[in-house]
């Protein structure tokens, strides 16, 4: 009878052990499911990020070579620059960009002939070869364009790295309006000459290539 008791007790304890732990084979399986599922998911999110056609490189890389194809331009109207008496009043040159929103992607810059207090400097005379007063250096300047119809690819990635691109883009304009000045020999005018963004708080001085800010700028 103890026998008997015995045997039943340990079939019971067998049919437990069986009911509660899952065989090698459910774990094998369970495991291998979790495993494709991650490796799934990883192939997923790398081939969303290769759909991209936009990264921070490439787009300022885009910037800079519009830049770049623009240069002769820049460089021959700087240039032009040696022609003129500028107006002995004038105390500084500075050439303002002014830069549509990116939908456009348009730069144009004019030159201003100014004085330390920041007011601009007009000649009343009738010397034809006097110069004060503003003048257009270099109009239309598409310094990037979208690649192909990916509108909503590109704002996306304008938006998520808006502050990024804006100094990048701003760094890029007064590096290179610094090297046509530079290449247009702008150091022989002998007066002081900044680049800006219109409405920015500091200015790239063309001759020392550094930026300094308005107050630097107008009390030199």
């Amino acid at each position: 009878m103890k026998k008997a008791s015995f045997v039943l007790f340990s079939i019971l304890l067998l049919l437990g052990l069986l009911g509660c732990e899952p065989n090698m084979e459910t774990k094998k399986a369970n495991s291998e499911e979790k495993t494709g599922k991650e490796v799934e998911d990883k192939s997923i999110k790398e081939n969303e990020e290769v759909k991209s056609l936009y990264t921070v490189d490439s787009y300022m890389k885009s910037v800079e070579e519009n830049l770049e194809a623009r240069s002769e331009t820049l460089i021959k109207n700087i240039q032009k620059l040696h022609n003129y008496t500028i107006y002995s009043k004038v105390e500084l040159l500075d050439f303002v960009a002014f830069v549509d929103d990116p939908s456009g992607f348009d730069l144009s810059i004019t030159m201003f002939s100014m004085d330390r207090q920041a007011n601009e400097v007009f000649y009343e005379g009738t010397d034809s070869t006097i110069f004060a007063g503003s003048l257009g250096i270099i109009e239309n300047v598409k310094y990037t364009h979208l690649l192909g119809n990916q509108t909503d690819d590109f704002w996306e990635f304008y938006e998520k790295n808006e502050e990024e691109l804006n100094l990048a883009e701003k760094q890029a304009f007064a590096t290179w309006v610094a090297d046509c000045w530079k290449k247009a020999d702008g150091q022989a005018i002998t007066l002081s000459a900044y680049f800006s963004i219109h409405d920015d708080y500091e200015s790239f001085d063309l001759n020392n290539k550094e930026w300094v800010t308005d107050e630097e700028k107008w009390t030199d």
